[in-house]
């Protein structure tokens, strides 16, 4: 029996790898679907670590990264697998262990963000080439573009200052707030590998517990120290001049008050099904609390506030 269930993991892992150079090859050539593929690759090797282990999965990856590396270049490989390629291994291995899914998403989150760290300083100390300069320029040159798309749409004076204005200060802070977006980047495309494998997983008859109903979830209170510690920094950054201090308290606070709008919404899913009111409707609230600030706004408050008045009374 141990030598035909060890030709069937073969096969598997060697059809899941050429998978994954499949999926891998259509986000680097196919520009509409390497949309979707370019952050969901990774699930094959999620979907092999969880059915055998982890030498197996690691396998895979390294064959399939070589076969990438010769159809579109070992840079390329080496880019892709380092980041997206790692985060498959690490949730696979946590989803193998039946991990609880948060530790799962988290786990996932830290090694994608790990990654990313990695291929920043491979780029910078090995190629020499800062990605975030190249980025940064790239957008400049872009915002120059929108500039000369006003003018032509004959947009001048005081209304195309204060749309240069704008502009320019949205350059200022994506350069003060990627610390944040790289965080919260990490832990999105962790969420989003684990909801799918876990979806594929069911059809394959694989069952895996998943996060409590949205309107139930719950930080603990320590997030409002966390919150706080923030404002010191952002504070003593100002008070003191030093830049470093301010960049630390306004990611630290970004990310705490992206925590709390995420409770505030639980809270506000949790009285609109009390309500009983259409998912449509609430899907609808959703979508309005990250396009209208007011909306996002109100409902950070609300979170922090039910860290201390528990609104949906659940930790009774």
């Amino acid at each position: 029996m141990a030598p035909k269930r060890s030709t069937r993991s073969l096969v598997e892992a060697a059809f899941l790898a050429a998978l994954t150079v499949v999926f891998c090859l259509a986000t680097i050539y196919l520009p509409v679907l390497g949309l979707f593929t370019s952050f969901f690759w990774p699930v094959p090797i999620v979907l092999l670590g969880v059915r055998h282990d982890l030498s197996l999965s690691i396998l895979a990856t390294v064959v399939a990264g070589i076969i990438v590396g010769i159809l579109a270049g070992p840079l390329t490989a080496i880019s892709m697998f380092l980041g997206l390629g790692v985060l498959g291994l690490v949730l696979g291995t946590a989803m193998r262990r039946r991990l609880k899914p948060y530790r799962v998403v988290g786990l996932g989150a830290i090694a994608m963000l790990v990654s990313i760290l990695l291929l920043f300083a491979l780029s910078l100390f090995v190629m020499g080439i800062n990605p975030l300069e190249s980025y940064f320029s790239l957008y400049q040159d872009s915002l120059k573009s929108t500039m000369s798309l006003y003018q032509r749409l004959g947009i001048t004076g005081d209304a195309l200052k204060q749309m240069e204005d704008k502009l320019a200060q949205s350059m200022t802070l994506m350069r003060y707030l990627l610390p944040m977006a790289m965080v919260v980047g990490s832990m999105v495309l962790a969420l989003l590998n684990f909801l799918l494998s876990r979806s594929i997983l069911a059809r394959l008859g694989v069952t895996y517990p998943g996060f409590s109903p949205f309107a139930t979830w719950q930080l603990p209170r320590g997030v409002a120290i966390g919150y706080l510690a923030g404002a010191v920094f952002f504070v003593a950054g100002n008070y003191t001049g030093h830049e470093v201090l301010k960049h630390i308290g306004m990611n630290v606070q970004a990310i705490f008050q992206l925590a709390l709008l995420v409770q505030g919404l639980a809270v506000a899913w949790h009285f609109m099904e009390t309500c009983q009111l259409a998912k449509g409707f609430r899907v609808l609230v959703t979508v309005l609390t990250f396009l209208i600030p007011l909306f996002g706004q109100a409902l950070f408050f609300i979170g922090l506030f039910d860290l201390f008045f528990d609104f949906r009374r659940l930790r009774l």
